[in-house]
C-alpha cells in the first residue's frame, strides 16, 4: 500500500511549534540570525509570517544547514 504524503506548504508558527517543536521565539532567533532564508524557509504575507513547513523540514533533518 502506498502512502499518502500531504504538502502543508506555508504555515503559521504555531504549526511548526506543534510538529516539530521549535517555539515561536526560536523561529524568530533563526530569522534574525540569518540561519533560515526568507523566500526559502520563511517569508511575510500581508503582515504575517509563515513558514514553509517541507523547507524547513529539509533544513532540520540536515542538522540546520541551510540548502
Amino acid at each position: 500500500m502506498a502512502h499518502a504524503y500531504i504538502r502543508l506548504g506555508w504555515v503559521k508558527a504555531r504549526v511548526i511549534e506543534i510538529h516539530k517543536g521549535f517555539s515561536d521565539d526560536a523561529l524568530n532567533k533563526m530569522r534574525q540570525t540569518g540561519k533560515i532564508v526568507e523566500g526559502i524557509h520563511w517569508k511575510k504575507v500581508k503582515g504575517v509570517i509563515v513558514y514553509n513547513y517541507e523547507k524547513l523540514d529539509e533544513y532540520f533533518e540536515n542538522d540546520g544547514i541551510a540548502a
